[in-house]
């Protein structure tokens, strides 16, 4: 597999909080786009061949339960089978317990949490689950959705009540249509809690119950003994076999794996979230005879756009970025316009990614009046007509904060590569060779005049003409912060074979996890953390009890 590399740039790397605690475990972010080749296919039979041909161990530990990943499902799941009584190895690939997505996201969705009940927000299960299985058409496992959903505010209320990292409300910015579903790790403080202070609480009631970590170790082929899971073979400074009774696999997905997210989604995606994860765990799993999902996709940047030209992958304050969200013209690399840009302004986490892998690299443009129209101190919701109702995420999160240095940001875009300007339309066409652009402006203008657009009906608010020169392409790549898609599992977490029957020993958490998430990405802010943290407990407890 070809893994994230290169080096991040300031802000992207204090977006993964202390990742130097690694200690040298990964490189991160950004490398070019591969090419599809020979190599990759090459690539990918190395990896199924990594995944599947055992080692010769220096050594042998033996538990009840271990645990590949130590994020927010591994974590979680640990926690469990030590109340359960059961003797647990915890295998993580990183420094400690603080650099996977788990760690540093902002916030788990949640249903019937103490703060919500104290807040008087009235959001049932029933009402939850609902949504979420009509919003995936129902192609996720209901019940083990059902029982995650169920146990989402009850873990919210643990992480304060029982490890004493703080909880509080996070407004619903999404429009999900309730006063909030989803907890952050604020508290009555005005930073958010993340990394190991967030995490290290459930580490430590871990090994106060008798559980063991073994830091920058990954967890690469599964022990197969007469179709069952018997443990995990690692590396780090050694090659350990962790036998066990019972496995579970939640190493976090794939983003920092370049060619895989290219055989899923068609297209180079910038990582956000940790790119420790490689899809490691879905490989030493499907080499075992686990099956395959059929949901892939991402959780998509909701603040910007994102290039790896960059000097940041994204700049939540630099117009240069936020354009492509503000729902404007977006056009693909011939020049046509691709989708309702309305629906990336206003769920942007959600059908954001989607529609940005349909784009795959694409470009938002606009022109010097929209330009002059930021830089004024006009914030973007109240340039788009202040509509509440078309773009309620522009009203919570772009109100009254309005964009500074706003050419500079366009300058640095220029210099760096991947913001063009040019005098008309027609040299702009020219300069990102998307010669079908300029009929497509022509058309798109028509409709901002008539307030109507009869190609896919965007809300009049993000009808913003193309008109007055100079011009402006801004180009983007897709960004994530997590994949979705990975191994197929039945109500219980258990991967299953090619006949759909479970894998003795073996259960999948997390990321990893094909099951819980839908592609898109469900339209409930934080539930991926959700999914992480409560199919982390699930399995947790579904493995303990089949110790017995």
């Amino acid at each position: 597999m070809k893994n994230i590399e290169k080096g991040l740039s300031r802000r992207t790397f204090l977006a993964f909080g202390s990742v130097a605690a690694l200690g040298g475990a990964a490189a991160l972010a950004g490398c070019a786009p591969q090419s599809a080749s020979s190599a990759d296919k090459a690539a990918a039979d190395s990896d199924a061949n990594e995944a599947a041909t055992m080692k010769t161990a220096d050594e042998t530990r033996e538990c009840d339960i271990v645990v590949v990943g130590a994020g927010g499902a591994g974590l979680w799941a640990a926690v469990e089978a030590v109340r359960a009584g059961k003797s647990v190895i915890v295998v993580e690939k990183g420094g400690n317990v603080g650099v996977g997505n788990g760690a540093l996201a902002g916030g788990p969705f949640m249903v019937g949490s103490k703060l919500q009940q104290e807040a008087g927000v009235d959001f049932t299960v029933e009402e939850a689950f609902t949504h979420i299985m009509e919003y995936a058409h129902w192609s996720t496992n209901a019940a083990a959705v059902k029982a995650a959903v169920e146990i989402s505010g009850e873990t919210v209320d643990q992480f304060t009540d029982v490890f004493g990292v703080p909880t509080g409300l996070r407004p619903d910015n999404y429009g999900a249509g309730h006063a909030s579903v989803r907890a952050n790790f604020q508290g009555d403080t005005e930073a958010q809690v993340k990394g190991e202070e967030r995490m290290k609480p459930l580490q430590e009631f871990v090994e106060a119950e008798g559980g063991e970590f073994l830091f920058n170790t990954a967890g690469k082929r599964l022990i197969m003994e007469d179709g069952a899971c018997v443990g995990v073979q690692c590396e780090g400074d050694a090659v350990i076999d962790v036998r066990a009774k019972q496995t579970i696999v939640a190493t976090g997905g794939f983003l920092g794996n370049v060619e895989m997210m290219k055989e899923k989604f068609g297209t180079f995606v910038n990582p956000l979230g940790s790119v420790l994860s490689t899809g490691e765990g879905i490989d030493m799993v499907q080499a075992a005879g686990g099956q395959l999902s059929t949901q892939w996709g991402i959780a998509g940047n909701e603040f910007t756009g994102s290039n790896q030209l960059a000097s940041g992958l994204y700049e939540r304050n630099n117009a240069a970025f936020t354009i492509g969200i503000y729902g404007t013209l977006l056009v693909n690399s011939q020049g046509r316009r691709f989708s309702n840009e309305g629906k990336f302004a206003n769920l942007p986490l959600a059908l954001g990614g989607a529609i940005s892998l349909v784009g795959g690299k694409y470009y938002a443009v606009v022109d010097q009046a929209y330009i002059d129209g930021l830089a004024s101190g006009t914030d973007a919701w109240t340039l788009c007509g202040a509509d509440a109702e078309n773009w309620r995420t522009g009203m919570m999160t772009l109100k009254d904060k309005p964009l500074e240095k706003v050419e500079e940001g366009l300058e640095a875009g220029q210099s760096e590569g991947w913001v063009f300007k040019a005098d008309s339309i027609e040299e702009l066409a020219e300069a990102i060779d998307a010669p079908a652009l300029v009929e497509t402006v022509e058309t798109y203008n028509a409709a901002c005049a008539a307030g109507k657009d009869e190609q896919f009906y965007k809300p009049a608010c993000f009808l913003q003409p193309v008109a007055t020169g100079p011009f402006y392409a801004m180009q983007y790549e897709p960004s994530a912060w997590v994949t979705i898609g990975g191994i197929r599992t039945n109500d219980r977490l258990q991967a299953i074979d090619g006949d759909g029957l479970p894998i003795a020993g073996l259960y999948v958490a997390g990321a990893d996890n094909g099951t819980l998430m839908s592609a898109p990405y469900c339209d409930y802010e934080g539930y991926s953390l959700m999914c992480a943290y409560c199919g982390g407990r699930l399995a947790g407890q579904y493995a303990a009890a089949a110790i017995g």
